[in-house]
């Protein structure tokens, strides 16, 4: 399997500024966090597939794919929620995970900043960076 470097977006890649935290629909207002983008570039320069695993619905996929481009963050893959899906992220994202990554990618190194999505990669053995305070 390829080497490969798991990443979120919200909070980790992307920070809010003064939307709500629910509020995607001014996702594409959202500031980068420069030294996590730099990360991702060093990894892709070291070979590795970038896989972005977001808690934000597809309905924001254009937004958020047109947002990635502007700030040039490299990635191969953007999974995310499915439209409507209200579940907590943490289980999101392990569904998303089996769905697209675990049998796919291996894994080097795994970038969020919530606490409980933290530690569903831990327990799954994911070398994890927690770049932010994710309690919440």
């Amino acid at each position: 399997m390829p080497p490969a470097v798991m990443c979120d977006i919200d909070g980790t890649l992307a920070l809010r500024g003064d939307r709500g935290p629910y509020d995607f629909s001014r996702c594409d207002e959202d500031l980068l966090n420069v030294s996590v983008r730099d990360a991702l570039r060093s990894f892709r320069r070291d070979g590795d597939v970038i896989a972005l695993l977001s808690g934000r619905g597809e309905e924001h996929r254009e937004r958020t794919e047109a947002w990635l481009h502007r700030h040039e963050v490299p990635y191969d893959e953007l999974w995310m929620r499915a439209a409507g899906d209200g579940r907590r992220d943490d289980l999101v994202k392990a569904e998303l995970f089996d769905r697209h990554v675990r049998h796919r990618l291996a894994v080097r190194v795994s970038l969020d900043d919530r606490d409980r999505v933290v530690a569903v990669w831990r327990r799954m053995g994911l070398p994890t960076w927690q770049v932010n305070y994710g309690n919440f």
